[in-house]
């Protein structure tokens, strides 16, 4: 049975009960005084409503500290955090913004990643989402991030709207790992804009225009990096990130990090012509002792930081990529193969028994055909 308590019957509780003994609040459920040998206190005792039928007990303060309105003020908190389903004893964690879950995207996963992919996460987060990079990931609403997706379609086009929510989404889903946080409102609210594949592989006459740039570029080792895209469909970093080191006596170069990490590593036999090529390069960049082939005696990396559409050769690396597949398919080679040359992953099950590194030789007689229709149309 409760006891009616007042401000003077706490300060003397000491003197009129045992050490041990609790004294029950009538006033306001749950809420006791334990009687201690030196000191006395409050607490709330209360059941969290999260379906568990869990019983807590929550210390408020030491009655000479705590005034018994204030007690039965902050037990009266306690009891409406309980009926939310709340544990009061748990330090409520902060729901990080847009901006800080960014950051702990890059330390926990940047390392697995190409610099060049952080980059782009960089700058679809920190640029084209700027508008909510402090709102916190919670208050995210669907109708915010649809209208942002509308908006950014308008502003960057269909491609970069559909970039900057598929960032926004991967560094949610990462956030929510450690966070309670609603269900995605990227996946619940936006219909991605329709994206056409790019066909943009170069004719026979694209091809003869592209080899005469490259044969005139003013700076033929860069020349030579272009021709590496072209004839064996490497993507812009492997290619600009080629080691000497990586490319073994039998033409077969190793590419230790592409897209998708280590565990997507490969090698690949590069064709007599470009092997030629890259013996011209060696000759060339010698005197710097880079263990890069193609090196920058300007880049942090020490290799070419970038290739990009220029006057001189108006042509997008990707492109160079594009070109590759389409023309190996004109060689006659298989979609299976091409499926390796390029190092996508293969569908179906049969794929996983299946060791590249014994294929080796039917790789190369595949790129040997892919450079012969590629190299034919340089002319003179």
């Amino acid at each position: 049975m409760g006891t009616k308590l007042t401000q003077g019957t706490v300060n003397k509780i000491a003197e009129e009960h045992e050490a041990g003994q609790q004294v029950y609040d009538a006033d306001v459920s749950g809420l006791r005084i334990v009687v201690g040998s030196k000191s006395s206190s409050y607490k709330l005792v209360g059941r969290i409503n999260d379906g568990s039928n869990r019983y807590v007990s929550i210390i408020i303060g030491r009655t000479d500290e705590v005034s018994l309105k204030t007690a039965r003020e902050k037990a009266a908190e306690l009891k409406l955090a309980l009926r939310r389903g709340e544990d009061p004893r748990t330090a409520k964690r902060t729901v990080p913004s847009l901006r800080s879950a960014w950051e702990r995207y890059k330390e926990t996963r940047g390392a697995e990643l190409q610099p060049s992919t952080v980059a782009w996460y960089e700058e679809k987060v920190v640029g084209v989402l700027r508008s909510i990079l402090d709102i916190p990931l919670d208050k995210l609403d669907r109708e915010t991030v649809r209208a942002l997706h509308e908006k950014i379609t308008k502003k960057n086009g269909p491609y970069g709207a559909n970039g900057a929510m598929r960032a926004l989404k991967a560094v949610y889903n990462d956030a929510a790992r450690t966070q309670d946080l609603p269900p995605n409102p990227v996946s619940r609210a936006v219909r991605m804009n329709k994206e056409a594949p790019r066909k943009w592989a170069l004719d026979a006459a694209g091809l003869t225009e592209a080899w005469r740039c490259l044969d005139t570029m003013e700076d033929q080792v860069r020349a030579a990096c272009w021709t590496v895209m072209l004839l064996t469909g490497l993507r812009s970093h492997d290619a600009r990130s080629m080691r000497w080191e990586h490319l073994d006596a039998d033409g077969v170069l190793t590419v230790p990090s592409p897209k998708g990490g280590a565990d997507r590593a490969f090698r690949l036999p590069l064709p007599r012509h470009l092997l030629q090529v890259l013996e011209r390069v060696r000759q060339e960049t010698a005197p710097l002792e880079s263990p890069f082939v193609f090196p920058s005696i300007t880049s942090k990396s020490g290799h070419i930081e970038e290739m990009r559409r220029t006057d001189e050769f108006p042509h997008a690396p990707h492109q160079m990529r594009h070109t590759y597949r389409t023309w190996s398919l004109e060689a006659g080679v298989d979609m299976q193969t091409v499926t390796l040359l390029m190092n996508h992953r293969p569908a179906g099950v049969t794929w996983g028994y299946v060791t590249r590194a014994h294929l080796l030789g039917h790789m190369r007689e595949a790129q040997e055909k892919v450079c012969a229709a590629l190299v034919k149309h340089r002319g003179g």
